[in-house]
């Protein structure tokens, strides 16, 4: 189900605080302030309930899209059915950029989202911001070229990483980076707010589900991690040392941004305060 909800008072305050957010990174990443002007706009908020797909693999309609609320699942459709679970997009990720050139020479979508939650995004136009990039002076294009070549630099850094480590340091590393853009800090440890399940570790680790639950009771066992409701909660004892492999400059918060708890609107369900085995 979708439906529009820009009659809403707190989502168009979701809005500016998101957009806030990227205008903030687009300018610390020296992003022309025409181009952000351009971007950076109160966008009409388009809700998708759980399990929705937010973006077709295929489809050429040439938008993109900013999370304002909730948490999205980027996939990789690989065939038969098969799909690889590459990235949870959090509020302020943009999605649906990845494209490549079909039969008729049109961008078309490479990976497709679904709504991990009840989730709202902003839609952009490829084109209107196509159009803001021809106005740019060559300085500035050459610059926007080298930080895009930074950023799929440490997207493939990220993954050749991953695929060299055995599946205990792959799945620690994945909840260590969802830690850092999707947790949040209280007095037992970081709890992750996307609800998650071992399938879903399974599909972004690359292995089966339960290898992924024998891994998960390890953890728990160590008192590394626990259940919190549907929730993981990387307890104190939890190293973020694996992210030192990987540059996250781009990608991911800062290690600081733990101390601070996630704003209410982007919790996806309430977290009870009784910790639980796993099911």
């Amino acid at each position: 189900m979708v439906q529009s909800s820009m009659n809403k008072p707190n989502l168009i305050d979701r809005n500016q605080q998101v957009f806030s957010k990227l205008r903030a990174s687009l300018m610390s990443s020296q992003v022309p302030c025409e181009l952000i002007d351009e971007v950076v706009e109160v966008q009409p908020g388009i809700t998708f309930d759980r399990g929705a797909m937010v973006f077709c693999e295929g489809t050429a309609d040439g938008l993109l899209a900013c999370v304002i609320s909730g948490f999205v699942k980027v996939y990789c459709p690989v065939g038969d059915g098969i799909r690889t679970l590459v990235r949870i997009a959090v509020p302020g990720d943009i999605i649906g950029y990845q494209n490549y050139l079909d039969g008729k020479d049109r961008c078309a979508r490479l990976f497709e989202a679904q709504a991990s939650s009840k989730c709202s995004v902003a839609l952009f136009s490829r084109d209107r911001i196509i159009r803001s990039l021809e106005k740019l002076p060559a300085r500035n294009l050459v610059h926007l070229i080298e930080m895009m070549n930074t950023y799929w630099s440490q997207e493939l850094q990220w993954f050749a990483t991953l695929l060299s480590l055995p599946f205990t340091e792959r799945l620690e590393l994945v909840m260590s980076d969802l830690a850092i853009r999707a947790g949040a800090k209280d007095a037992e440890g970081t709890v992750l707010i996307p609800v998650l399940g071992h399938e879903d570790f399974a599909e972004m680790i690359g292995c089966s589900r339960p290898m992924v639950s024998r891994l998960i009771s390890d953890m728990m066992d160590a008192r590394m991690i626990a259940r919190r409701g549907k929730n993981y909660v990387l307890l104190s004892k939890w190293a973020f040392d694996c992210l030192h492999s990987v540059d996250r400059s781009i990608r991911s918060r800062s290690h600081s941004d733990l101390d601070r708890t996630l704003d209410p609107e982007h919790r996806s369900s309430p977290i009870h305060r009784r910790s639980e085995a796993a099911a």
